[in-house]
Order: C-alpha cells, then sequence, then structure tokens
C-alpha cells in the first residue's frame, strides 16, 4: 500500500477504483465518526436564569466542536488528494476532486446557519444544499469507484 504522504499529502499519480475506496475509507470514516459525535454533543438553547454562563462541559463541547472543524478541513483535503489521483487515473481534471469536498462543507455551512438566521433564510433552503452535495457525492462515488480508466487513450 502506498504511504500516507504519497496518499494524502500529495496530488501526484494514479489509483485504480479498489485503491480509491480503500484509501477513501480513513478520511470519510473518521469525518462520519466526529459528526456523530458532534451531532451528541451540540449545544441546544440554553436558558441563562437556570444554567451557568460558563461550566467545564460547555468549554468541553466548544473545545470539540472547534477541534472538529479544523479536522474536517483536513479531511478535506486528505480526501481531495485521494480524488484527484483518481481522476487523473480517468483522464479527467483533478481539480474535479475539490467538488465534492466544497460541496459537503457547504451543506454544512446551510445547515449551521439556517436555524442562527433569524427568518433570513427559510428551513426549505437548506435542502438544495442537500441535493446538491447528495448528487456530487453520487457522481464521485460511481465515477471514482466503478468506472475503470481506458488505457488505449494516449
Amino acid at each position: 500500500m502506498a504511504s500516507f504522504r504519497s496518499l494524502y499529502r500529495d496530488a501526484e499519480g494514479t489509483l485504480g477504483p479498489a485503491e480509491w475506496a480503500r484509501a477513501s475509507a480513513l478520511p470519510v470514516g473518521i469525518a462520519v465518526a466526529m459528526t456523530a459525535l458532534a451531532y451528541l454533543v451540540s449545544p441546544g438553547p440554553r436558558d441563562l436564569a437556570t444554567q451557568p454562563f460558563v461550566s467545564a462541559s460547555i468549554v468541553a463541547v466548544h473545545a470539540y466542536l472547534m477541534i472538529y472543524g479544523f479536522a474536517l478541513i483536513l479531511l478535506a483535503v486528505m480526501q481531495y488528494f485521494v480524488s484527484a489521483k483518481r481522476f487523473r487515473d480517468l483522464g479527467r481534471a483533478p481539480g474535479l476532486a475539490g467538488l465534492a469536498p466544497l460541496a459537503l462543507l457547504l451543506a454544512g455551512a446551510a445547515a449551521w446557519f439556517q436555524p442562527r438566521s433569524e427568518g433570513a433564510m427559510p428551513e426549505w433552503a437548506v435542502w438544495p444544499f442537500y441535493l446538491v452535495a447528495l448528487g456530487v457525492i453520487v457522481w464521485n462515488v460511481i465515477e471514482l469507484g466503478f468506472v475503470n480508466a481506458d488505457r488505449s487513450k494516449p
């Protein structure tokens, strides 16, 4: 198996469909696990009349959410490099690898912003972001995980 550096920190080279799937499992698995934990610990509305403004649990939750945000960016970069290699193998522009992380980060930003928008962004306005992200993910999985490169082309 390729080294960590060549897989996740370098866009040069190529990967086949099975190698792409195996290499994608690490960043995607960590992102899914961290996202599930973020949903579990995310603070809801608080009543400051009955709850303290600052407590150890509040600080711990917000520290985790900061680490989570930073980790998501690093995991998106890792996935970009893996997908860029696969797009190169297919003879496509490696820059296409940035579409999936971008779509997911925009969908996450829309989901975060909507409840804080005080009505400026209606609830339904998040769904187009979700649908675009889902479409890009499905296209990436089909294209990168199942399509074989045509080696006969120069």
